[in-house]
C-alpha cells in the first residue's frame, strides 16, 4: 500500500481538536497530553452553553466530549453539533465520561458519537483513538475530493463531443 494514500504525520498533528468538558482539571490534563503528542491545535470549553459557538468558530476536525455537564449535557451538545455538520461530512466525536455504562455507551453512540472511553482515561489510548478517528476523517475527505473530481471529469467528457475521423462538422 502506498503511504501517499494515508494522511501524513504532519497532517494528523495539524488537526484541530475541540474539548468540551466542565472539569477544568480534565481539560488541563488532556491539553498536556496533546502537547506531549505534538497536537498543538486545540481549544477547550468548560461552559457547554458556549460549546456550539466555539465549535462553529473553530471548525474542529475532532471533538472530545464529556456527557455530564451542568446546563446543556453532552447529549444536547452532541445533537447541536450533528445538526450543524453538513450532510455527507464526517466529523468524529470521541466521548470521554465518568459514567461508563452500557446504557450510556448505547445512548451516546445512538446520538452520534463515534467512539467512547470511560474516565479515568488511559491517555495513550486517547491519543490512539484520536489518531484513528482523524485518519478516518481525512480519508473520508480525500474520498469526497476524488469523487468530486470524477464527477467533474465525467461532466466535461459528456459535454465534449469528439468528431469521428473522416466526418466534417
Amino acid at each position: 500500500m502506498s503511504n501517499d494514500l494515508f494522511p501524513s504525520e504532519q497532517r494528523l498533528c495539524a488537526a484541530k481538536i475541540l474539548v468540551i468538558d466542565d472539569e477544568d482539571g480534565d481539560i488541563r490534563a488532556l491539553e498536556w497530553v496533546f502537547r506531549m503528542a505534538k497536537f498543538p491545535n486545540y481549544r477547550s470549553v468548560t461552559d457547554s452553553a458556549k460549546a456550539l459557538a466555539v465549535f462553529e468558530e473553530f471548525q474542529p476536525d475532532l471533538v472530545l466530549l464529556d456527557l455530564h455537564m451542568p446546563g446543556l449535557d453532552g447529549f444536547a451538545v452532541l445533537k447541536q453539533i450533528r445538526e450543524t455538520v453538513p450532510a455527507g461530512d464526517f466529523l468524529p466525536v470521541l466521548v470521554l465520561t465518568g459514567h461508563d455504562t452500557i446504557e450510556m455507551r448505547k445512548r451516546a453512540m445512538g446520538t452520534g458519537a463515534n467512539d467512547f472511553l470511560g474516565k479515568p482515561v488511559d491517555y495513550t489510548e486517547v491519543i490512539l483513538r484520536m489518531r484513528n478517528l482523524l485518519q478516518t476523517r481525512f480519508l473520508h475527505q480525500q474520498t469526497q475530493e476524488m469523487q468530486a473530481r470524477l464527477k467533474a471529469l465525467a461532466a466535461a467528457k459528456a459535454t465534449d463531443t469528439p468528431t469521428k475521423p473522416g466526418r466534417k462538422l
